[in-house]
């Protein structure tokens, strides 16, 4: 019996865990990978020719505002600035308002799926408020199946509480991510520049510190804890260490934290604010080396939209956070040397195991599976433009970046949502 095929992806290069390989996908009415081979043919054709045909990407630290703070982001501009930049689904962190801490705000959000372009996955709280003052009720988000929680800013709780958190939340096979960075007084990286500036900063040393603290409760507790937005090679090394003794670990390190340096903020525009703070030169190079090494284990945007009001700010008034969705693999594609089976190993197969949805999202590109795919050409030569986004927000720290290499086709669940890099809804 002839298979059904409603859309064929043709002519491009296929690439998953396996290598790659010079077929055609064909996509049924499902939804589902129905066909992989020569000659395919369907009501629908997208043009993949001289591209790449990859799982769509996974991404493990968005904030989209909603509920709270509409203004600056919901789960519909959200979502479709994330398919622009080839993500088939993301993850969204529990910091609104009010927060992700209880089963009431986690069905609200489920309840505005349908208005997401992507699969969109639920981090919950580990405390209440994302205060760190009191636990939330993690066994209640996670009957409703939550399996990610991490709170907002990782120096509010206490080396006791997090232990609390992390053995209480093991009953429930959860991941815990945090961030080790204490914001405190500082606005930019402790260095040079900030001296030069006569802007606080806040050193390296205290992540490294904070690193080494988290891996230990780890190592005690057993729970698997996913280490967000790293940007001292020095932790990146002591996740490598902890790894070696059979520490359940991960890390993830941002596109800007690759990309730019400390020597960005000069120009006093608040879009280079971010944290963990943009470090020195010779720390970016290193974190580049890392990545070439396999030392880490995802790519994540930590894309944190803003109102223009706030973006307007002075710089040391302005908050913490850029947007990244859009421009994510390609600052990866321009910037690290490394090749792209690498870049998609941490920007889609690993994030969507620790995620918990590798059965739909990532893997091998197989008959049967999901129709979650993308299509990449990595000749493509641009230049981002924060208005030009789909994002509310403009925020974007690679405004005027040079970059190379851009998603041309989205397809989530086998419907096309990215067209010749428009979407379509």
């Amino acid at each position: 019996m002839e298979k059904m095929i409603e859309t064929v992806i043709k002519g491009g290069t296929v690439l998953d865990k396996t290598g790659t390989q010079r077929v055609d996908i064909g996509i049924g009415p499902d939804g589902n990978i129905s066909a992989i081979g020569s000659d395919l043919s369907g009501e629908n054709t997208i043009d993949a020719s001289k591209c790449i045909v990859a799982s769509g990407l996974v991404d493990l630290n968005s904030h989209f505002c909603q509920p709270g703070n509409e203004e600056a982001e919901t789960l519909e501009s959200g979502t479709r600035s994330a398919v622009l930049g080839g993500y088939t689904a993301v993850m969204l962190m529990p910091d609104t308002t009010p927060a992700v801490d209880c089963a009431a705000t986690v069905r609200e959000i489920q309840s505005l799926r349908n208005e997401a372009l992507c699969h969109v996955e639920i981090a919950g709280a580990l405390t209440r408020g994302c205060s760190g003052e009191v636990l939330a009720p993690i066994g209640e988000m996670a009957s409703l199946g939550v399996t990610f929680f991490t709170d907002k800013i990782a120096q509010t709780l206490s080396a006791p509480l997090l232990r609390r958190a992390m053995e209480y939340g093991s009953k429930f096979d959860i991941t815990v991510g945090v961030t080790p960075f204490c914001k405190g007084e500082g606005h930019m990286h402790e260095g040079a520049v900030s001296s030069d500036l006569g802007i606080q900063g806040s050193s390296i040393e205290e992540e490294e510190i904070l690193t080494y603290q988290f891996v230990k409760l780890a190592q005690l507790t057993g729970t698997r804890l996913h280490l967000q937005q790293v940007s001292s090679p020095n932790a990146i090394e002591i996740v490598t260490s902890a790894k070696t003794l059979g520490v359940p670990i991960t890390c993830e390190v941002s596109p800007h934290h690759f990309s730019l340096t400390d020597e960005k903020v000069r120009s006093y525009e608040s879009i280079y604010k971010i944290a963990p703070p943009l470090r020195p030169k010779d720390e970016v190079e290193k974190i580049k080396e890392l990545i070439s090494d396999g030392q880490v284990d995802v790519i994540a945007t930590s894309h944190t939209p803003h109102p223009q009001h706030l973006v307007d700010l002075p710089f040391e008034e302005a908050p913490f956070g850029g947007i990244g969705l859009e421009t994510a693999l390609a600052a990866a594609l321009t910037e690290l040397d490394t090749p792209l089976k690498q870049i998609l190993s941490m920007m889609s197969w690993v994030p969507a195991e620790i995620a918990g949805i590798s059965e739909s999202h990532g893997g091998l590109i197989v008959e049967g599976r999901p129709g979650n795919l993308i299509v990449i050409d990595e000749a493509v030569q641009w230049n981002p433009n924060g208005a030009e986004m789909a994002s509310k927000s403009t925020n974007s720290p690679f405004v005027d970046h040079p970059l190379e290499g851009k998603v041309r086709h989205t397809i989530v669940n086998g419907e096309v949502v990215v067209l010749d890099s428009e979407a379509q809804r």
